[in-house]
């Protein structure tokens, strides 16, 4: 493979770290967060394909169903559900020599895979792009700069000198989760050496067209519905404020036949508004209730999931969760993003 530009446009720290561990390690595990996007799957999978490119022994492990809405992945029917085959995961993880965490910052955004992972002292790396990680890695690669993982994954094989290794699969792979996590390059997407790797991505013969017909016009015509059902009734700005809300109950998540990943997306369509700012969608799930920020410009939602949904992410796109009713979730929205919003403006205004 040979780069648009000087390898050292790639140059990370860690690469030298990571090659050593990897190349001394067979049996490897790769892990990502709950409730698994474009970018968790799309890092895992595309390494791992890398990995059995090099010999290795591979498994992805997910905390709980990944969405069927990328089953078109290579490698898709290969993951291993850590909530639906817990003594079959544990086995491949009690195997392992070496266990990958990617696109996730903290243990707790894996369930019980958590849980299993802490009990054991093999060895860790982390590969992750959300702010302060709280977990114990042998090798960390955090780098919130980056607008997704899979970057972060195809930027670190480039240089610890293993790019031989990235076949169209995997790279394809890489693209995707790049082209979910920026919403088609339209957020968190202004790092010029982006373009410079996805050109390279693109060189190496990635479907451009084929994926994104697959992420963003591949929905079910329940989804559609839900989609409408959102837009039409539960569509609200808070108050005066260029703030907008989605919120969807269990019940009305059930009317639809709700799957994971059946909202993807919804939270961005807000946005489309020319004065909204701020977008949330709130998903009453069976754990907890689920929270989804967006923002446009420098309003910062990531601040704001950590201030109030013990959660965090990017400038304009972050996550969290609300462990008490659904109505009382919508009710400490409505209230702190007026009270943040203001905050912020006066903050901003000096």
């Amino acid at each position: 493979m040979n780069p648009l530009c000087d390898n050292t446009a790639f140059a990370d720290p860690m690469s030298l770290p990571f090659a050593e561990m990897v190349s001394k390690s067979q049996n490897i595990v790769l892990t990502c967060h709950v409730n698994a996007d474009g970018d968790a799957l799309g890092s895992t999978l595309g390494f791992r394909k890398v990995l059995i490119n090099m010999g290795k022994q591979a498994t992805v492990v997910t905390p709980d169903l990944a969405p069927t809405s990328f089953a078109w992945m290579k490698g898709y029917k290969s993951l291993i559900c850590y909530e639906r085959q817990q003594p079959e995961a544990d086995k491949i993880i009690e195997a392992a020599d070496l266990i990958v965490m990617m696109d996730y910052n903290d243990l707790g955004r894996v369930k019980t895979l958590g849980e299993k992972i802490s009990s054991l002292s093999t060895p860790r790396v982390l590969i992750d792009h959300h702010l302060d990680p709280v977990v114990n890695a042998d090798v960390m690669v955090s780098r919130p700069d980056a607008s997704a993982t899979c970057q972060i994954i195809y930027r670190l094989l480039i240089a610890a000198g293993l790019s031989q290794y990235v076949d169209q699969e995997a790279v394809t792979n890489f693209y995707a989760g790049i082209v979910t996590d920026t919403g088609g390059l339209s957020y968190n997407s202004s790092d010029p050496n982006l373009y410079i790797l996805v050109a390279e991505m693109l060189k190496m013969g990635v479907d451009k067209t084929f994926v994104h017909e697959k992420i963003f016009n591949n929905k079910s015509v329940k989804q559609i519905k839900l989609q409408g059902y959102s837009l039409g009734r539960k569509f609200h700005r808070v108050e005066k404020y260029p703030i907008a809300l989605i919120s969807l109950s269990k019940e009305e998540l059930d009317r639809f036949n709700y799957t994971t990943g059946d909202t993807e997306g919804f939270v961005n369509i807000p946005l489309q508004v020319r004065d909204i700012i701020v977008s949330c969608l709130i998903l009453e799930r069976p754990d907890c209730v689920k929270m989804s920020f967006r923002s446009k410009g420098e309003f910062p939602v990531n601040e704001y999931a950590a201030k109030y949904f013990s959660g965090g992410g990017h400038l304009n796109a972050a996550g969290g969760s609300f462990h008490g009713s659904f109505d009382d979730a919508v009710a400490l929205y409505q209230k702190s993003i007026a009270d943040f919003y203001v905050r912020w403006m006066k903050r901003t205004a000096k």
